[in-house]
């Protein structure tokens, strides 16, 4: 094994004045002593604001987005629709509805923004306008069903909704009566909806505001309709008929044309392969080509890099543009002159781009700043708003322009500022198979070099995603960890975003063998290089971190402390519960196809008689992308072995846990755990 690379030191983009300033606390401007800093909290955590939903307005000077913050007195959350100004002017809060607000979107014409609320005695979100200029908001739509996405049609009178059917409603007579659910898919299961009804699809519908009428646009009852967008002229939709609840098609992704009037039919462009998540379609200023991504054969589905590709709609003819055929890329926007920004994944860093006509790829900024979204250009070379992280750094909106990154927000500043962050290093080891792995190092704050550390393996899920120079309420597990005094180790294991195809397509049908390897030697090298104390590892993660700690506490009994937050250990239990049973069938076979496969990618369980790890297992009771199952069945197994074990299940919540009383909870009892066996 190659241990001892050389360490990157990884900082924030705090040179730039702008920036410096911006992260200055107030009582040190007036020439005050700042508060002294501190570890990170679980009061911290909790007192960080998210910032998302971004959207630029069509001069491009000012953007809309969403912040959200945990109210504990009320245990739920709220977001509210900010304005930030790329001119510097300090950013406005539009919203303070005690309901909270979701994809905020300026109308073509500038003068509002709509966004989604469900207000009232709404059983569903509804489109609600904001007059720009001010005032309260009006509700533009009443429409049954779920709106998942709207779009503004070019000449601000009709909307396009993309929404769920309704649901059947109860007699009457009886409102409270539960009536059954039928399915009648090979996919029925989802997580945060629950069974998929034979007669609930997504589907495409025009709203006239001024009648205040809804039209259906397209309808299906064996797919469902989605990513649509106007073309700009207004007369023609394009979108993604999504036919993934067949496992056995080759190619699920539909691009699709419609005219935008009751009764068209549509038109299908170009069978498309992969499932992309958060698919965006981009026409083409002439109408005549869409810019979109495409993912692999779907087999790979679940570790897709997406590229950038561009369909042509009178052939339907499909190319990857060549600069984007190596990267990974996310959230394309168009900014103008032909030219598509997206953001690069690569090695611990999202880095925003831009890909020009000629397929020319070129990095906007040096990465020191990850970019977690980005919203279009009001014309080629303009200013735009992004959001972004670094180290020490949580998330905020800038304007990014040709000199690079300036802030426009400090929603964070205050809690940033009182906390003493750790400092967090690149490391590099080597797998035994040659197989190099990159990661991240965080050690505690006052460390004394040299002194073995208490050290605990922090593993993200996906496994298509990577462990980045960021900060957000995920990774701050990570800074929470090293504020116990623990080394924390953060890999990017094969599987992962970031290195290219090869790299996060090598676990396919091989869960818990190469992942687990470049685990181990992450461990070792941090063994070798004096930062870990061989008697005090631990590991844990949410997800595929939590199916990899499975594998890992069954497989190394060295680890003293472990946590499995929405794991598995046994896929036979999955089949047919989750949500992936298109991976089962094209990835792995179903079991009685390839037995022996299943077999193996059960080990946990069929073997959890070697596993002499503590182990706390968590998740949510409502989860159905990794039901608690997968917890339940390794508790009730280490129970029986005599190993400690806790099982910790959170009511109504699905894979990502959201009420913050059990935020906080799930943080106190990660802290307790590692604490009570590793100290």
């Amino acid at each position: 094994m190659t241990i001892g690379k050389t360490w990157k030191v990884a900082v924030g983009l705090r040179s730039a004045a702008l920036l410096a300033l911006a992260t200055v606390p107030a009582m040190a401007l007036a020439g005050e002593a700042a508060p002294a800093r501190h570890p990170v909290t679980i009061d911290d955590i909790m007192a960080l604001h998210t910032v998302s939903d971004l959207a630029c307005a069509p001069d491009g000077r000012q953007a809309a987005y969403v912040v959200g913050d945990a109210d504990e007195k009320t245990d739920r959350r709220r977001t509210a629709i900010w304005l930030a100004d790329l001119n510097g002017a300090p950013a406005l809060q539009l919203t303070t509805s005690e309901d909270s607000v979701s994809a905020p979107t300026f109308s073509p014409d500038g003068k509002s923004i709509a966004f989604l609320s469900k207000r009232g005695k709404d059983k569903h979100a509804q489109v609600w306008s904001l007059d720009r200029r001010g005032g309260e908001a009006q509700r533009l739509t009443d429409v049954k069903g779920d709106i998942a996405a709207f779009r503004w049609a070019p000449d601000s009178r009709r909307l396009l909704l993309t929404i769920s059917d309704a649901a059947p409603e109860p007699p009457k007579d009886d409102p409270e009566r539960s009536l059954p659910v039928v399915v009648d898919d090979v996919r029925f299961k989802q997580d945060g909806v629950g069974f998929i009804s034979a007669d609930t699809h997504v589907h495409l519908a025009l709203y006239d505001l001024a009648a205040r009428t809804e039209t259906r646009l397209t309808a299906s009852d064996s797919f469902d309709d989605l990513a649509a967008e106007w073309s700009p002229d207004g007369k023609s939709v394009a979108f993604m008929a999504d036919h993934a609840l067949d496992p056995a098609a080759p190619a699920t992704q539909w691009l699709s044309l419609i005219e935008a009037r009751e009764g068209a039919a549509p038109r299908l462009v170009a069978k498309l392969t992969g499932v992309v998540p958060g698919q965006t379609l981009i026409w083409s200023a002439d109408g005549t080509r869409i810019t979109h991504m495409i993912g692999r054969a779907p087999k790979l589905d679940q570790y897709a890099q997406p590229h950038l590709a561009e369909t042509v709609l009178a052939t339907g003819v499909t190319r990857v543009l060549p600069a984007t055929a190596a990267s990974y890329v996310s959230a394309p926007v168009s900014l103008g002159g032909g030219q598509i920004g997206v953001i690069l994944a690569e090695d611990r860093h999202e880095i925003p781009a831009a890909v020009d006509p000629s397929g020319t790829l070129r990095r906007l900024t040096d990465g020191r700043l990850s970019l977690l979204d980005e919203c279009e250009a009001a014309k080629p070379g303009a200013a735009r708003a992004v959001i972004a992280s670094g180290d020490g750094q949580p998330e905020e909106v800038y304007a990014l322009d040709a000199k690079g990154l300036h802030p426009l927000t400090a929603h964070n500043r205050a809690v940033a500022d009182r906390i003493a962050w750790p400092q967090m290093v690149d490391f590099s080891a080597t797998a035994k198979d040659g197989s190099e792995v990159h990661g991240l190092l965080l050690r505690p704050v006052g460390a004394v070099p040299g002194t073995k550390l208490p050290t605990v393996m922090w593993i993200h899920g996906g496994p298509n995603a990577q462990d980045i120079h960021a900060v957000d309420r995920y990774s701050l597990i990570r800074d929470l960890l090293a504020a116990q005094g623990y080394a924390v180790l953060a890999v990017n294991y094969r599987g992962s975003s970031g290195r290219g195809d090869a790299y996060a397509a090598a676990i396919a049908a091989d869960w818990g063998n190469k992942d687990v390897a470049d685990l181990h030697a992450a461990f070792d090298w941090a063994v070798a290089q004096g930062i870990a104390d061989p008697a005090r590892l631990g590991a844990g993660g949410w997800s595929y971190g939590g199916i990899l700690t499975d594998y890992l506490i069954v497989r190394d009994n060295r680890l003293k402390a472990a946590f499995s937050g929405a794991g598995e250990g046994n896929i036979f239990a999955l089949f047919g519960v989750d949500q992936y049973i298109q991976q089962y069938s094209q990835e792995l076979g179903a079991p009685w196809q390839d037995t022996d496969l299943w077999l193996r990618l059960s080990e946990p369980l069929l073997h959890a008689d070697r596993i002499k790890t503590p182990t706390l297992f968590m998740g949510g009771m409502a989860d159905d992308n990794v039901p608690l199952i997968g917890g339940q069945q390794l508790y009730q197994a280490l129970k029986l072995t005599g190993v400690p074990t806790r099982l910790v299940g959170y009511p109504d919540q699905n894979h990502g846990i959201v009420r913050p009383s059990f935020q906080r909870d799930r943080l106190e009892r990660i802290v307790d755990w590692y604490k009570r066996y590793l100290k």
